[in-house]
């Protein structure tokens, strides 16, 4: 009797330590960070008030591979240029679900002033497709895409194909998609692919972004964002491919 009673607290302590690492596990999501402002110098990143990324540079992700914990509900989200902790390129409160993984993208450009750069958030999939398939989607923000008869930034039209296949006669797999916004995933077969972004509505599907990826393996998850060069004003040939799973 004497020993279970000693025994008891050390019960009682583990008992609550597993409560608390449940809760804990339960109340968070998980995010990365990507710095897409074409015409922006490097950016340090905050997530209230605590250091996420810092120098990151334009056309990069923070973490570099997988996601970074945060915890759920609404987070204040702030991003500054590298080594300034005064006058946020953003400033802006997140809500983030527990469980849920996001892609949060700082779009927009610097100039002219003052400037169109806020944050972009997009739900991200880690079910993994059935097998011998890979899942991919894709996110516009480029906002230099030539307007379209649309406001703004003009819509893309997506076609992810067997390398080297001629698009002339086919449907895009994705279909006007508007800037800033991210599509649905697509189930595509396993192997390499070509993705080909033209501008919605040119009959002649002249590719404004056009990269094949030849290492897409069974199980994979991948988003490909559209983006502007460097310094803004033309698109990148080449998406930028973040792993969503695998």
């Amino acid at each position: 009797m004497l020993r279970m009673m000693r025994s008891l607290p050390m019960i009682l302590a583990m008992a609550a330590f597993g409560i608390f690492a449940t809760s804990c596990g339960t109340d968070h999501a998980q995010m990365r960070f990507v710095h897409a402002s074409p015409d922006a110098q490097n950016f340090d990143v905050t997530i209230d008030g605590k250091s996420f990324a810092t120098g990151l540079s334009y056309g990069s992700v923070s973490p570099i591979s997988g996601y970074t914990t945060v915890k759920a509900g609404t987070r204040a989200l702030e991003v500054f240029d590298t080594g300034t902790t005064t006058n946020p390129r953003i400033n802006s409160n997140i809500s983030f679900t527990s469980g849920s993984d996001y892609t949060v993208l700082a779009s927009g450009n610097v100039n002219p002033q003052p400037g169109t750069i806020a944050p972009v958030v997009v739900t991200d999939s880690k079910t993994a497709p059935t097998s011998g398939n890979v899942s991919v989607r894709v996110i516009h923000d480029s906002p230099s895409v030539t307007a379209d008869g649309n406001s703004g930034p003009g819509h893309i039209d997506v076609y992810i194909v067997t390398p080297g296949a001629d698009i002339t006669n086919m449907s895009p797999n994705i279909s006007s998609l508007a800037y800033q916004q991210a599509s649905a995933y697509q189930t595509l077969t396993a192997g390499p692919l070509q993705v080909i972004a033209t501008l919605t509505g040119d009959a002649n599907k002249l590719p404004i972004a056009n990269q094949t990826y030849p290492d897409l393996a069974t199980g994979q998850v991948r988003t490909f964002v559209i983006l502007d060069n460097a310094g803004g004003g033309s698109v990148s040939l080449t998406p930028l491919e973040l792993s969503d799973l695998n």
